[in-house]
């Protein structure tokens, strides 16, 4: 038994199991407070840039987290609904061959 309790140690060390657990558990309440409410038109839109063009880079910002979280509710959402993250493609698109 006590190896086992140590291999748990060690695997939490290494991996941060609980704390990905934590974040998933919010991705998941999320989803199920917000996102799953959503339009297919209101998931149809590039999130990244959205949080690029008209989010605040400030550090001490108190609702970085959420927002990272939520971001990441809509893009799992997106996946599972078209199997894909959106993003807008630039208007002009560059040959490079």
């Amino acid at each position: 038994m006590e190896k086992n309790k140590h291999t748990k140690i060690l695997i939490e060390k290494i991996y941060r199991v609980e704390e990905l657990i934590k974040i998933f558990g919010d991705v998941i309440e999320d989803y199920i407070n917000q996102v799953v409410l959503m339009t297919d038109d209101e998931l149809r839109e590039d999130r990244s840039e959205w949080i690029k063009r008209y989010g605040d880079y400030d550090d001490r910002d108190e609702y970085k987290y959420e927002t990272s979280i939520h971001t990441i509710a809509i893009e799992i959402d997106q996946i599972r609904r078209w199997k894909k993250i959106i993003y807008d493609k630039p208007k002009n698109s560059v040959r490079l061959d």
